[in-house]
């Protein structure tokens, strides 16, 4: 099958009350896409106006199977790219990067 690139892209959403993971293949296109709302785990977003920047993580695997979890420590997402059930990115982000309170 051979290696693909992929890329992993956190963003808030525009609402502002979730993040939006998703999971673009070389050609730009969504492999998988999932959005967390801020709401299931207790935060909401506290400033005045505009979104944090969005992050990418880049990686490249012979995948079958491309999914995104969501993991909550403390006060951090981290956001995983699971390639046949193995983490193959991961992008972290504290509630105080992102302005975020409980």
């Amino acid at each position: 099958m051979g290696a693909n690139t992929y890329t992993l892209v956190v963003r808030e959403a525009s609402s502002h009350d979730a993040v939006d993971a998703d999971v673009l293949d070389e050609d730009g296109f969504v492999e998988t896409a999932k959005q967390f709302s801020y709401g299931d785990y207790g935060v909401r977003a506290e400033r005045e106006d505009g979104r944090p920047e969005r992050i990418e993580e880049e990686f490249t695997v012979d995948a079958t199977s491309v999914d995104i979890r969501l993991d909550r420590d403390g006060h951090t997402f981290a956001f995983r790219a699971i390639v046949d059930d193995e983490e193959a990115a991961r992008v972290e982000v504290a509630d105080a990067d992102w302005d975020l309170r409980g």
